[in-house]
């Protein structure tokens, strides 16, 4: 399983994962907002209207722009030619003639946003900024038994394995389309570093049969700055390589620097 972290290219080669991170900062760039404005749908520019906080709207505007113009790039399109329908879980696909494109997936969180392409078309993506003063208790209530033991035995350190543990099971629980539904004991997880070897990227640990089988499933994770952690979960047959990317790569217009993709310790 491979990691890049690059500038080239626009959509995911086979076997790929593209995630594509950055900051609502961006938006303060030259040309970067109307550019942005201008490839929402009139839906989209009505949901983002109807928040009631410029950082909501600003996060709304970014996720869903770079998400379009990502998608768009990738399969030869212009960023409004693309059409959306959501299942009954509030998932998002491509519709019409693209229902055989790539897989997707979009979180924001603060001030992140991150946005996940893939050939598989099971992806989901998670950012979270883990200084929120999110109770523990509250976090475990959705997480399995296996990793709510670990925090219990995890002192100090048990706030910083949470949010791990929490983006891991949201970016799975978006890929499977199930989302806040997904039965907590269905599936846990094994943080990166804490394997037989001490190293390692995050893995499934345990898997109800319905998804398939654990192997089948690869995990990647990683601080976005100081203050964000992000998390990306993919099903595929064989190997995965992760592309790391700054949505300003898509932006022709914004010169911005990109946001620092670093592994979680």
């Amino acid at each position: 399983m491979g990691l890049e972290d690059g500038a080239s290219g626009h959509g995911p080669a086979p076997g790929e994962v593209l995630v594509l991170h950055g900051f609502t900062r961006v938006l303060a760039q030259e040309d970067v907002r109307p550019r942005l404005m201008a490839c929402l749908s009139p839906e989209e520019e009505a949901r983002r209207q109807a928040f009631a906080f410029p950082r909501d709207r600003d996060m709304f505007l970014l996720a869903h722009a770079v998400m379009r113009l990502a998608l768009g790039r990738a399969m030869g399109v212009g960023p409004l030619d693309l059409a959306f329908t959501r299942d009954a879980y509030g998932k998002p696909f491509l519709a019409g003639p693209f229902q055989a494109a790539p897989g997707f997936s979009l979180s924001h969180s603060g001030e992140a946003v991150a946005i996940a392409i893939a050939g598989a078309s099971l992806v989901g993506v998670d950012v979270e900024a883990h200084a929120r003063e999110v109770p523990l208790e509250a976090m475990a209530m959705v997480m399995a038994d296996a990793e709510v033991a670990d925090l219990a035995a995890s002192g100090g350190v048990a706030r910083r394995k949470a949010f791990a543990y929490w983006t891991l099971r949201e970016a799975f629980a978006k890929a499977v389309g199930l989302g806040l539904s997904l039965p907590r004991n269905d599936v846990s997880f094994r943080l990166a570093g804490e394997g037989p070897a001490g190293d390692g990227a995050p893995v499934v640990a345990h898997l109800a049969g319905q998804f398939g089988a654990a192997g089948y499933w690869h995990l990647h994770q990683c601080d976005l700055g100081p203050d964000h952690i992000l998390a990306v979960a993919a099903r595929a047959p064989g190997p995965v390589a992760w592309r790391l990317m700054p949505i300003e790569s898509v932006l022709p217009c914004a010169g911005g620097v990109r946001a620092p993709a670093r592994p979680v310790p």
